[in-house]
């Protein structure tokens, strides 16, 4: 979701970036040392905000009734009949979240989602799932594991000039925010320090935080008015600062080795045993790890995936990413989006699309800005960008653009904020961006399946998919957000391009229609080049020698990339964090399947 910054742009406002970079082998030195010496370095400060309850939960009969155990607390538990046989069961601690969950018959495990509140960070709800396992007649046990609520910044000081105070000195700079890259929206480039004060200044030389030290060379600290409490910025060396750096050594094994077989549905075998050119991929993986950043503008790779003839071959990460670290898809998503319709309509739950979005939902007199064109606009018309609403997230005078729509507070139903818009144009008439629209989708999802959108998910995806863990985002009134963002594993989030690679099949298990997959991977709509988009997912070509490679892929602010390259049998995932930088996340997606990731795969032709 794009506009999750906005909740935390204040606290960026006190602490920002654009600059350069340093080494930070300059990070320790004698208490004698100079005023440059004595700062010059890489500085970090961590925080974590919550939520503070997660762990392990009981469910236990009392008497005739059941309570719930977290962490020392007991809340009552709601149960009832449900359809076929099943039960449903739900609880609440305070304001912190929920649990709704299904269970399949008496005695099997109970299934569900953990709704988790807004926090400080993200300001909208998040849903994980949760099984309960009945440990006895009268007990289930299960893990409730929220999504974490965790700010970070890195400051590196580069010693640039004495000032002609005297006892001042001045750095270059700039801020790393892994989570946001919040550096990009507010800038600092410089700092001066003066005694026991750090002086923090955009390029205008506006001072926008005010630093201070009681320890100096040793640690400072700023207000973060944003949560009324301040950061702790400590020195950090590329040993312990993985945020800033890709890994803690730049050397990386010139033959990359086989990723493990970890029981999630993933066959592994090395690059070269299917035939890739692993030197060039081992190349590639170098060049990453051994990246020192000097800049914002830069590629911050988190993870590299490369699935080759039904293999994963190739499994990187960097930055303190891991197999097991979920990590936000952004628009990404939207191509997850996709799928979930097209396994809507394979399993008869919606008849086409060509079904009227409107009738879904009551009828477009139950709107406002009535329109004779809304009677006309179909959901084929949603998941190809071609609405006709007044919805274009290039465009922020537009009512519909997603930005606008998550900031403004009259109407946390973004489903009839949506269809609250007016129409600009006849449906199909043209392909404009309109996150809006795909997240409507999820509307349409939520009534023709008569299922929440987790459950749905979790139901009709990640449970043949071998998906045990996510965290789906949500809008203010507990909807799924089907614009994207949702997180899921580096290896979980493969497995989608895997799926359409093999014609909608995964290990054997048909998930949806091969004619979906053909469809979707089809030119239906022109956003910004002719043909360029299908049923949410962009089309590219490359050239790579003399041969043309056609691909189709998925991809989300800040480097989300997921390619489906049929003609070399190949999946590749790219993510990163380079937010709102497009600019570098269009050079580095081109370069690295241009220059790497398509000729390793052309050798095995």
């Amino acid at each position: 979701m794009k506009n999750r910054i906005t909740s935390i742009l204040s606290m960026a406002a006190y602490l920002i970036g654009g600059g350069a970079s340093v080494e930070a082998q300059n990070a320790s030195g004698p208490s004698a040392a100079p005023p440059s010496a004595k700062w010059e370095g890489l500085w970090v400060a961590e925080k974590r905000f919550g939520p503070s309850l997660q762990g392990p939960v009981t469910l236990q009969r009392s008497g005739e009734s059941w309570i719930a155990r977290l962490q020392g607390e007991t809340m009552s538990v709601d149960r009832s009949k449900g359809e076929n046989g099943s039960v449903n069961w739900s609880f609440a601690f305070f304001d912190h979240g929920h649990f709704v969950g299904r269970q399949a018959r008496v005695g099997a495990a109970i299934d569900g989602h953990w709704f988790q509140a807004p926090g400080m960070v993200e300001v909208y709800p998040f849903a994980t799932p949760v099984r309960l396992e009945p440990v006895a007649a009268d007990a289930f046990v299960g893990e409730i594991a929220p999504f974490p609520q965790e700010i970070s910044f890195s400051i590196p000081l580069v010693a640039e000039k004495t000032t002609s105070e005297p006892g001042t000195t001045r750095y270059r700079t700039f801020l790393r925010n892994p989570q946001r890259n919040l550096g990009v929206f507010i800038r600092i480039a410089s700092a001066t320090v003066s005694g026991d004060e750090l002086r923090f200044a955009n390029s205008d030389g506006e001072v926008m935080v005010v630093g201070r030290s009681s320890e100096p060379g040793e640690r400072f600290t700023a207000l973060f008015t944003r949560f009324g409490e301040t950061l702790d910025f400590t020195r950090r060396s590329r040993q312990n600062a993985p945020g800033f750096y890709p890994r803690r050594s730049p050397k990386s094994p010139s033959v990359l080795p086989r990723p493990v077989e970890t029981g999630d549905g993933w066959r592994t075998e090395s690059p070269h045993e299917t035939g890739l050119d692993g030197r060039l991929l081992a190349k590639l993986v170098a060049s990453i790890a051994a990246f020192e950043p000097t800049g914002l503008r830069q590629p911050y790779i988190h993870g590299l995936l490369l699935a080759h003839r039904g293999k994963l071959v190739v499994e990187e990460y960097f930055h303190g990413h891991h197999r097991e670290m979920t990590h936000d898809s952004r628009s990404a998503g939207k191509s997850l989006t996709s799928a979930l319709l097209g396994i809507a309509i394979h399993k008869g739950m919606l008849d086409s699309l060509d079904h009227s979005v409107y009738s879904v939902f009551g009828g477009v007199e139950a709107f406002a800005n009535p329109d004779p064109r809304k009677e006309r606009m179909t959901v084929r018309h949603l998941v190809t960008m071609s609405s006709g609403f007044d919805c274009d997230d290039d465009d922020y005078d537009t009512p519909g653009n997603e930005d606008i729509m998550q900031s403004q507070d009259e109407q946390n139903d973004w489903y009839r904020y949506t269809l609250d818009l007016p129409m600009v144009r006849e449906p199909g008439e043209a392909g404009v961006y309109c996150t809006g629209g795909i997240n409507l989708i999820g509307g349409v999802l939520r009534k023709t399946t008569g299922s929440s959108l987790p459950r749905f998910f979790q139901e009709a995806f990640a449970e043949p998919m071998g998906i045990s863990y996510y965290q789906m985002n949500l809008s203010p009134a507990y909807h799924g957000y089907m614009g994207g963002g949702i997180r899921l594993r580096p290896r979980d989030f493969l497995k989608l391009g895997q799926l359409y690679l093999d014609g909608g099949v995964w290990n054997g298990e048909r998930i949806v229609s091969g004619e979906w997959v053909r469809a979707s991977a089809a030119p239906q709509a022109s956003l910004y080049a002719p043909g360029d988009y299908g049923f949410a997912w962009w089309r590219r070509s490359y050239e790579v020698g003399s041969q043309t490679i056609d691909t189709y892929y998925a991809s989300g602010n800040g480097g989300q990339l997921l390619f489906v390259v049929p003609e070399l049998d190949l999946v590749a995932l790219i993510q990163a964090g380079n937010y709102s930088d497009g600019r570098t996340r269009n050079a580095f997606r081109d370069q690295y399947m241009r220059e790497s990731i398509l000729p390793a795969a052309l050798k095995a032709e």
